[in-house]
């Protein structure tokens, strides 16, 4: 597993308390910021979900922000270097 996936850099038990609404909105703004980091708070969100048993249709929500941040990557001209 990469270091970065290992890494926790999001506070989690505030997430967790948010409506799904305020939950999307925070991973959206986190995958506009860098599309990369939406993906890790996505990651950091579902190896969390054990901790956090009353919180309902986490996979779903956080599933739908993860196809939608690949849309946007595949979308994305591919960069030169």
């Amino acid at each position: 597993m990469a270091r970065a996936c290992m890494t926790k850099t999001h506070n989690l038990a505030a997430l967790m308390r948010l409506s799904d609404l305020e939950l999307r909105v925070e991973i959206q703004q986190a995958a506009t910021a860098d599309p990369l980091q939406g993906l890790h708070l996505c990651h950091e969100l579902l190896n969390a979900e054990q901790y956090y048993p009353t919180r309902r249709g986490l996979n779903q929500l956080v599933g739908r922000e993860v196809e939608r941040i690949g849309q946007q990557l595949t979308q994305q001209p591919e960069i030169a270097l």
